[in-house]
């Protein structure tokens, strides 16, 4: 990063332009989290196009115009840094820091100011680095707020990425102009909440939006419903709390050392790190399963005969309700493939539990219809058990339940997801080939059959032992005009 500092700052001083390096640059700097930093944003007296085009003679980069309207120009470097540029408002550097958002961003180093970075040389008006020192997200000015809607959420996403804490003001304005968050484009609500899901303890700072900024119904109203309903013979608090806290055991088991048996836990953090859409990961989207398994709660309420509150069904509500939420919010297909199938098995396990079945059988089906949704459903019925019983009885041991969670992921880890693509062992056309099957879809069927085979361990799991396999099963005699198989 010094070369390019270095290289701007010379182009600057042979231009004769002033050039500052704003934003969350300088505040990752003053936090020493240099290694965190993939963009550099600048601010330049004049319309930097010129500018940027006569570094580009200097540096290797790609120039992308974001918004030329507002004179915006990004540099794409190969290594995959980031160069923002954009021209200053107003006549002062001063002037333009007083239209941004927070204080911790809200300050500027001249280029012609030493480098490495001399913090007597920060132009910081708004009181930045006091700000930083405390660990303090402070608004520099209400009106921020209704100019852009989304720095709602980008607060409590600055605190949760930073560990900070908030001021009173800034809370009550956050509060004051929650109900713009609706104005927001989804994409845009996304890509932040998305961030805050890839911290740990992500609970605290879902309770911390719920209940201090009031911003988080604004994004999902079916919270305020979810408050209302819940309490009953297994939940002595309402649906959203007990969600909320679902979350917090579920996080509390996949960041634990020593929960699982160590060739499972490695299995769920290997998991848990799989990129499922951009930067998003599996883990990300296994906390909003947990946050909205109980989301169809109150659609699907009901009173029985007896009076007693009875909620069947509401996974399905629910996993329709996560559709909506993701469709509106621009999630891609396969995360809200994901979250339906997360809120509409949720309840698997538990059934499973309470029928005292995990033979083989009911194991298969439920491997077969979770597929690489297993260990993920597995994590939020716990962390949903867990949380039920423990707000009952803070004291109860969960070891029987744990010890059913671990048993069938232990059964799903070593004996179904090495055939879980059984084409991996051996493919279709190895099979048409090997008892003389013409093409059809009972090649699936036969591929099926092997699969239950190798599950139930009448089969080794390699291609030697499926070949064996069907040849005694599947033998056939050629009939002169079509190939036959035998009954």
């Amino acid at each position: 990063m010094d070369r390019i500092i270095n290289t701007i700052a010379g182009k600057a001083k042979e231009r004769g332009e002033s050039c500052y390096l704003v934003g969350g640059t300088l505040r990752d700097l003053l936090l020493n989290r240099d290694l965190l930093i993939q963009d550099l944003d600048f601010v330049t007296e004049k319309d930097p196009k010129d500018f940027v085009e006569s570094l580009l003679t200097v540096l290797e980069g790609k120039l992308i115009p974001i918004d030329k309207g507002n004179r915006l120009y990004r540099v794409r470097l190969p290594d995959g840094l980031i160069l923002d540029f954009t021209q200053r408002e107003g006549e002062s550097i001063e002037e333009d820091l007083k239209k941004r958002d927070f204080t911790i961003s809200a300050m500027a180093y001249p280029m012609d100011a030493p480098w490495p970075m001399e913090k007597e040389y920060i132009i910081d008006p708004f009181k930045g680095q006091q700000d930083i020192e405390k660990r303090r997200i402070r608004h520099i000015r209400e009106e921020a707020f209704v100019e852009d809607p989304l720095r709602l959420i980008r607060a409590p996403r600055l605190m949760c990425q930073l560990r900070f804490n908030m001021g009173e003001e800034t809370i009550k304005v956050i509060r004051k102009h929650a109900h713009r968050l609706t104005e927001v484009a989804g994409e845009r609500i996304t890509q932040e909440l998305f961030l805050i899901l890839q911290q740990d303890k992500t609970y605290h700072f879902l309770t911390f939006m719920d209940k201090k900024l009031n911003i988080l119904n604004k994004i999902f109203p079916e919270i305020e419903e979810m408050r209302d309903i819940g309490e009953c013979k297994y939940h002595v608090v309402d649906s959203w709390t007990h969600s909320v806290y679902t979350v917090k055991v579920a996080e509390s088991v996949i960041y634990a050392q020593g929960y699982f048996e160590d060739h499972i836990r490695e299995a769920y953090e290997e998991h848990a790190r799989e990129k499922i859409s951009g930067n998003h990961r599996r883990i990300d989207l296994i906390k909003l399963g947990a946050l909205f398994h109980d989301i169809g709660k109150p659609s699907a309420k009901k009173v029985d005969p007896t009076g007693r509150t009875r909620f069947r069904g509401h996974e399905i509500t629910g996993a329709e309700l996560v559709k909506e939420y993701g469709e509106r919010l621009k999630w891609s297909k396969r995360e809200i493939a994901l979250l339906y199938k997360y809120v509409a098995q949720h309840m698997i396990p538990l059934v499973l539990y309470k029928k005292n079945d995990v033979s083989g059988k009911a194991l298969y089906q439920f491997f077969s219809e979770a597929g690489k949704e297993t260990l993920d459903l597995l994590l939020i019925a716990l962390a949903d058990i867990v949380s039920t019983r423990k707000l009952l009885d803070p004291h109860e041991e969960m070891g029987m339940f744990k010890i059913h969670v671990e048993y069938i992921a232990n059964n799903y880890i070593t004996r179904y997801r090495p055939i879980e693509n059984i084409t991996n062992i051996i493919t279709g056309r190895e099979v048409m080939e090997a008892v003389n099957l013409p093409e059809s879809t009972f090649v699936g069927e036969v591929l099926e059959d092997l699969k239950k085979a190798m599950f139930y361990g009448q089969v080794p799991q390699h291609k030697e032992g499926a070949l064996k396999y069907l040849r005694k099963h599947y033998p056939l005699k050629d009939s002169g005009k079509k190939t036959i198989r035998e009954p």
